[in-house]
């Protein structure tokens, strides 16, 4: 099965994961695949990879694709928070990874599916799960903005999504639901427009993104999420092994951030490395695209 995703700073992570033949690695975020196809080019021809992803589909595309590379790759349906025990239930020993990437963007295919509701441009369920084992608890965003209190929905937008009209868009939530239940992207992104004055973002970007952005997370516990993959990672790492993580926004980059600061890790990346401007021209979702690289004490 084919895929439209583009890996975003692609030979700038494999040359920062020092990917060699024979080495163990480990795609904590498979998406479209094409990261965990260059790590195990780079690392025929005796290399294994290992691939993490809530998202069936996205399992079962790289398991279609990748057939050539026999018992070398091992793809795993379970969140990256849970590496470790992950890998140790596949036979994998702490201490015994060579690298760990980790992209945080979503990949072309999922948010071309509108079954997902992560796009607020495309008609579809407003879920915003990544995959059945997003969550624990089934939790969607069609339930926090139907059933949570207004107080801890405008918590939840200005946290998340750093958005500073996140009370008018509560409020515009408020008032909709009281009439019928909120159940469709493009209903609240509509709702959100209404919410907002009319000159958002000077039409930088769309209004409803920044709200998109905090369900997604609120919904799939990302950040807390983000915190256990880093600790999993350390433990799984040989001394020496390198993780690169690739980040979207803010919030996630400061996660990162702080934590290659602690005495844990000898980060490689003082300033995070960003996509070079033709990376850019050819796939403007790299725009926004930070790499740091750590290696582990």
């Amino acid at each position: 099965m084919s895929t439209i995703h583009l890996a975003v700073m692609l030979e700038e992570t494999m040359l920062a994961l020092d990917v060699q033949p024979g080495g163990s690695y480990v795609d904590a975020t498979l998406g479209g695949a094409t990261h965990t196809e260059a790590l195990l080019k780079r690392s025929e021809p005796d290399g294994h990879v290992y691939s993490f992803d809530v998202n069936p589909k996205a399992l079962l595309a790289a398991a279609q694709r990748l057939t050539a590379s026999g018992d070398r790759w091992a793809g795993i349906e379970a969140n990256f928070r849970f590496l470790d025990r992950e890998l140790e239930a596949a036979g994998v020993m702490p201490g015994s990874i060579d690298g760990i990437l980790c992209d945080l963007g979503f990949s072309s295919d999922e948010m071309a599916d509108p079954s997902t509701g992560l796009s607020f441009q495309l008609e579809g369920p407003l879920d915003m799960r990544l995959g059945p084992k997003s969550n624990d608890d089934g939790l969607t965003a069609s339930d926090i903005v139907n059933t949570w209190k207004p107080n801890e929905i405008e918590t939840m937008i200005r946290n998340f999504g750093e958005e500073k009209f996140a009370s008018r868009i509560v409020d515009e939530i408020v008032k909709a639901r009281k009439i019928a239940r909120i159940t469709r992207t493009t209903e609240l992104a509509s709702l959100i427009k209404q919410a907002v004055p009319q000159s958002y973002e000077q039409g930088r970007i769309h209004p409803a993104t920044r709200t998109f952005q905090a369900l997604r997370i609120a919904v799939n516990d990302e950040l807390e999420a983000l915190k256990d993959f880093m600790n999993a990672s350390h433990r799984m790492l040989k001394p020496g092994g390198r993780l690169a993580i690739i980040s979207f926004h803010s919030l996630e980059d400061r996660i990162v951030k702080h934590a290659f600061l602690t005495d844990e890790w000898e980060a490689l990346t003082k300033r995070p490395a960003e996509a070079s401007p033709f990376e850019v021209q050819a796939n403007p979702r790299a725009r926004s695209a930070k790499l740091r690289v750590a290696i582990k004490k």
